[in-house]
């Protein structure tokens, strides 16, 4: 077997919008840490746990969670200066939501899916599928405090085999979020990996990578 070398590319741009009530300027969100912990499988599926803790300034409803599984157009375009390449070929199939849920103390309360929820509903979530997206919609109402979100989700086959590398293209925490990200980290894992790895990193001019 061919030694295989690793490449990832890690996009930092930004996703999850609010849900809640109308915005009014008391009202204010940040994101003060993301940690995101992601398994390569050896079907090319990646497994993600994705812990958000959000400050509430404010009543919220609870939030939205908009998690990429295709590649953008403008995200192609950009990595290779304006020319297409084949989108299909880094593009994941469908994602899986395995859990998702609150963390308070060391203590986990787990989220039922619903297919329908109103606003002051809480510990439960909704899904869709839209323009490879897939849509969670948290309902978990806030007022004037600290909550930590987990979600935990599988990509199906996001990862290629190439002939002489395996390649990760993936925008972690793509598309556009409206609220600051004070603290972010991303750890990978390839299990059983003793070759070499290559790692580009896109974000910030102004942060280190």
């Amino acid at each position: 077997m061919k030694k295989v070398l690793t490449i990832i590319l890690l996009f930092i741009a930004i996703t999850a919008i609010f849900l809640g009530q109308n915005k009014v300027q008391a009202k204010s969100y940040e994101i003060e840490d993301m940690d995101i912990q992601a398994t390569v499988n050896k079907d090319g599926s990646v497994k993600i746990e994705q812990k958000i803790t959000y400050n509430f300034n404010g009543s919220y409803n609870g939030i939205y969670i908009n998690i990429p599984y295709q590649l953008e157009d403008i995200e192609a375009q950009k990595a290779v200066k304006g020319n297409k390449i084949n989108d299909n070929l880094y593009n994941g199939k469908d994602i899986t939501i395995n859990e998702v849920s609150t963390i308070k103390n060391g203590t986990k309360t787990p989220f039922n899916e619903v297919q329908f929820a109103i606003n002051g509903h809480k510990n439960v979530y909704t899904t869709a599928n839209e323009k490879g997206l897939k849509n969670i919609k948290i309902f978990s109402p806030s007022n004037d405090t600290t909550k930590t979100f987990k979600i935990d989700y599988t990509i199906s086959d996001l990862c290629v085999k190439h002939n002489d590398i395996g390649e990760l293209y993936y925008n972690f925490i793509g598309g556009a979020w409206e609220a600051t990200i004070k603290k972010l980290n991303i750890d990978i894992y390839i299990p059983q990996n003793t070759e070499k790895i290559e790692i580009w990193g896109h974000g910030p001019y102004n942060r280190t990578i």
